[in-house]
């Protein structure tokens, strides 16, 4: 099998899956999958549910069901697909949830493939804009036009993070911490910057000086570092042995999960993990 060819083929209906979402937006219900406490993870959609099961029938039918899936809903074809396969097979319906949920047009589509050590492919497409981003063998390219992402005065010399995260300050090296003051950057939350939890299209489009993720989420919590390491840009990351390791995904009640942590700055330094 080469899942790339599969993956490819298959991108139009990964479209045709994130304007389904679009579709569904209006007056969608949402409700509360578990009690965490944290509302971009708790919360769930009828949209998320038929989206992911429209992809899965999709892929269910090509060789990627010889995938080992990270799926983040727990629907009927999930089942389909091999638990011990030598990829692996990375599904988020609709990112930003939370967001979609009240209206917003921040939210994708996300699709990504690895073999444990390298990020193969990463499909992130949004919808309300027609806006692509794609990595196929550590190429990067995009299509459509980037949308004009507002934020305040100072962001451009913003870290941002999940306020759920473990504070980057309380992880990072002494050396890292001091290399980053030295440029004048600060650590902000995603809510003080923003209001929301955006956080991929201001990164994407340089808009931010980099964003921090800890015990990232396996559906899309590598988005960033895939498209830092096929940019060339400067990243710091590690795990529980030292590096950031793709093969050592765990479960919480949020969902599976890497831990470790990785920083992805929009700094032309390559600094692949």
């Amino acid at each position: 099998m080469n899942p790339l060819d599969v993956l490819r083929k298959l991108e139009p209906e990964f479209i045709e899956a994130a304007n389904l979402a679009y579709k569904m937006q209006e007056g969608i219900r949402a409700y509360n999958k578990k009690e965490t406490g944290n509302p971009a993870g708790d919360i769930v959609t009828e949209a998320d549910l038929a989206v992911q099961e429209f992809l899965l029938k999709k892929m269910a039918k090509t060789d990627l069901v010889k995938c080992r899936l990270l799926a983040e809903e727990d629907t009927p074809t999930v089942s389909l697909f091999d638990g011990n396969g030598n990829y692996y097979l990375g599904i988020d319906p609709i990112d930003d949830t939370a967001i979609y949920a009240i209206g917003g047009e921040h939210f994708s589509t996300i699709v990504s493939l690895h073999d444990g050590k390298n990020i193969l492919y990463l499909f992130v497409y949004f919808p309300a804009w027609k806006w692509l981003n794609r990595i196929v063998s550590g190429k990067y390219s995009t299509e459509g036009a980037a949308p004009n992402v507002s934020l305040p005065t100072g962001a451009e010399k913003a870290i941002v993070y999940w306020s759920g995260d473990t504070n980057p300050e309380q992880t990072l090296s002494p050396d890292i911490l001091n290399a980053l003051k030295n440029k004048g950057l600060i650590f902000q939350t995603t809510k003080s910057l923003a209001g929301n939890s955006v956080t991929l299209g201001p990164f994407i489009t340089n808009k931010v000086a980099g964003v921090y993720h800890a015990d990232m989420n396996a559906y899309d919590g590598f988005v960033e570092l895939s498209i830092a390491l096929a940019r060339g840009q400067k990243i710091y990351s590690g795990g529980p042995n030292g590096s950031l390791d793709l093969t050592d995904i765990r479960k919480r009640e949020l969902g599976l999960y890497y831990p470790g942590y990785y920083l992805a700055l929009n700094e032309s330094l390559s600094n692949q993990f």
